[in-house]
């Protein structure tokens, strides 16, 4: 699933491929892609240029020169990418952008979706206006502030109102980097430990965000993925030995997703 990471990854590859530019011609391969406005309105807005391409948590914003946006939320699969022609597997919409190639919204699972937003409406989208801050944004403060004690860490990291953009992978992955429990309570850490979490956020992102550098965004459980090399410690490898004290790596589910964890250096 895409994590902030990976839509950051797509929004860098956008602005070089598409920033400044219009789509010349459009093809919605897929009624369903648009939510709430009409596939036209979907194609019209697309062959405006693109003035900004900006990411806010796990979403991608496109404005356009008529100060239109259209909104990008990838869901499972999501992932635009640049291809010779849009006749590609789980292709759901394509626009040209110049005469050699094609942007293509590809989505397996068909989950993700586009939201056509005319000037001024996108201000009072809700997902967006109650989005917490970006990690690189959090103070000790406002996580005390928004953090019951009594809430588990990770469910109050993956609560999107609270800091934008963190996921479960990243939740098992910061984890294990700060040697914390999977079920730990935001009340039974200390200050210290929390502003260890502040610093770590940002540094993990950026690190992830440099290694998945791609033209195309691979998500873990897409064919092929696995014979690649994982940017992960922890995180998917149930059984393996974990790197820091080589004992077994664990999975368990908390607040009903999976955690993975190594049990003798995340007390």
């Amino acid at each position: 699933m895409p994590e902030l990471a990976e839509v950051e990854v797509v929004r860098r590859n956008l602005v070089d491929w598409w920033e400044g530019r219009a789509a010349s011609e459009v093809r919605l391969l897929d009624e369903d892609l648009p939510k709430e406005s009409a596939p036209e309105q979907f194609v019209d807005a697309l062959r405006h240029v693109v003035t900004e391409i900006r990411r806010r948590g796990k979403y991608l914003i496109c404005a356009f020169a008529d100060a239109s946006s259209v909104v990008f939320h990838f869901r499972m699969t999501g992932k635009i990418i640049r291809c010779a022609s849009p006749d590609v597997d789980y292709a759901r919409a394509g626009w040209r952008v110049d005469e050699t190639g094609w942007l293509v919204f590809k989505d397996q699972r068909r989950l993700g979706e586009a939201r056509v937003f005319e000037a001024g409406e996108i201000d009072e989208y809700a997902p967006l206006q109650r989005m917490g801050p970006e990690p690189e944004d959090v103070t000790l403060q406002h996580l005390r502030d928004h953090c019951s004690d009594r809430r588990m860490l990770k469910t109050a990291l993956l609560d999107q109102s609270i800091v934008a953009g963190v996921g479960n992978i990243a939740v098992s992955e910061l984890f294990w980097r700060l040697q914390f429990a999977p079920g730990v309570k935001c009340g039974e850490l200390t200050d210290e430990q929390m502003q260890a979490l502040i610093e770590e956020m940002p540094r993990y992102f950026n690190e992830i965000i440099d290694f998945s550098m791609a033209d195309e965004i691979r998500y873990i459980e897409e064919a092929g993925a696995a014979s690649e090399k994982s940017p992960f410690q922890v995180y998917g490898r149930e059984g393996e030995e974990c790197p820091r004290c080589f004992d077994t790596i664990e999975k368990i589910r908390v607040g009903g997703r999976s955690s993975y964890f190594c049990r003798r250096c995340q007390r």
